[in-house]
């Protein structure tokens, strides 16, 4: 979309207001609103933005040594927006938005921006000749802004009385979301309570990304409006379900999926292989992305659904990468790894990094798991310590490479400085019993905002 074309829907939709919007290290939309008068300037020439965003915690504050703060003297950075991501946002009174990343004051990229991450691995999947079709699925709880109460029981996974709770805020949530670009196919009631579950189409590139993070945004604001709090905090109850980002990939040469081999037993191409076998050969890095959280590692419970190890399997639900093996052009690779409180961004670099390693090196996947694949001997357990799995990243040299160096220092910075706030303020945060409830610090920090 040209700048001129902006103008033009700026007139004709008449708006008011435009969001300059980008990703913080946690996924949190932060930005600034301009009048349309001064759209026109601020477009051709970047808006001012303290830098140091992308070095907060989930409650803005600022996480010390990531090399975006006190080491510059907390400057701004300029941010400009991709034109492409232009949108009307119709839960917001004449008011757009359009997506930013942010460049250092001399005109570099500030790298350790999760966009710009993520730009940054597609660019070498593109020079090895393939695109990325993608699509996060996302479970959130609702809650009753004033009463902090669920609207509706649990276990009741998929029942019409459940999934029709509230129409209005349903209803809204989907007809919005495609407004905005995000084709919704499915929404339902999920197993906990308040808990929904809202599916939406894959997309190209890092258009994946800016779906979801358009999504998880935009269902927080169109919740508030219906007098509800939506969260995507992985698990805001120890004894209900966790909420999960289970994320989809194929790799495409032209308008052919290069996961899909006719020939071979399965279905499935070599290329297939080895960029799963890249995802578990990185599984405990990728979970410094994938469950960001000290909360989120609380899903990696035994027959839960959710994953415990680095394990793949043809259709299972219990392995960490669950390929979809439909011998068509559906074929692709499921990562179950994520909480719903990772950043798509980063998660969708993670899963690039790890498996374009595996392209690479065509590295070769151990055997499938065809039963239940809790409980398994010889294989690679899941980080269930923030600390552990952020060790794993900093030590994984190819994850070094692929990320970048200006992003791992902030990256591990910012969630050593989480897991030391959780530490100092969870009396058994250093112990086993951790992992058997969920502790009002962890609520505090993550459930408004994540």
């Amino acid at each position: 979309m040209s700048l001129t074309e902006i103008q033009k829907l700026l007139h004709d939709k008449d708006i008011e207001f435009i969001r300059f919007e980008q990703t913080d290290t946690h996924g949190i939309s932060r930005s600034k609103t301009i009048p349309a008068r001064h759209f026109e300037y601020f477009a051709k020439n970047g808006l001012n933005f303290l830098l140091g965003h992308l070095g907060f915690d989930a409650q803005a504050v600022v996480a010390p040594g990531t090399g975006y703060l006190e080491e510059l003297g907390f400057p701004d950075s300029r941010i400009r927006p991709d034109f492409d991501t232009f949108q009307v946002l119709p839960w917001a009174e004449k008011t757009a938005r359009i997506l930013c990343e942010p460049y250092y004051l001399d005109g570099r990229p500030a790298m350790a921006a999760p966009r710009l991450v993520v730009k940054k691995s597609l660019s070498e999947l593109q020079a090895m000749g393939y695109r990325l079709l993608s699509g996060f699925e996302y479970e959130f709880y609702l809650l009753d802004a004033a009463t902090r109460e669920p609207p509706f029981p649990g276990i009741q996974i998929f029942a019409t009385l459940r999934n029709n709770f509230n129409q209005g805020l349903v209803y809204d949530i989907l007809r919005s979301m495609t407004a905005v670009g995000v084709d919704t196919i499915t929404a339902n009631a999920e197993y906990g309570p308040g808990q929904m579950e809202i599916n939406f189409e894959p997309a190209w590139g890092v258009a994946a990304a800016d779906q979801a993070f358009t999504f998880k945004n935009g269902v927080k604001e169109i919740a508030l409006q219906h007098g509800m709090i939506a969260s995507f905090m992985t698990k805001p109850h120890i004894d209900q379900s966790a909420s999960g980002c289970h994320y989809h990939q194929s790799l495409w040469q032209g308008d052919k999926n290069a996961f899909l081999d006719d020939s071979s037993a399965d279905g499935l191409s070599d290329i297939c292989r080895y960029f799963l076998a890249g995802q578990l050969a990185h599984a405990e890095a990728i979970c410094a992305l994938a469950a960001p959280t000290v909360n989120c590692a609380k899903r990696f419970k035994l027959y839960s659904f959710a994953p415990t190890n680095a394990t793949w399997g043809i259709e299972n639900r219990t392995t960490g990468l669950r390929v979809k093996a439909a011998r068509n052009e559906s074929t692709h690779v499921e990562n179950r790894f994520g909480g719903a409180a990772s950043n798509p961004y980063l998660l969708m670099a993670a899963c690039l990094a790890a498996g374009v390693d595996g392209l690479k090196s065509r590295l070769a996947p151990p055997p499938p798991v065809t039963g239940v694949a809790y409980g398994r001997d010889g294989v690679v357990n899941l980080p269930i310590r923030l600390e552990d799995s952020l060790n794993a990243l900093e030590q994984d040299r190819v994850m070094h490479e692929a990320l970048g160096s200006e992003f791992i220092k902030l990256f591990l910075a910012v969630k050593r400085h989480e897991a030391n706030k959780a530490a100092t303020a969870i009396a058994n945060y250093r112990t086993p019993e951790f992992h058997n409830s969920v502790d009002d610090w962890e609520r505090q920090e993550y459930f408004e905002f994540l």
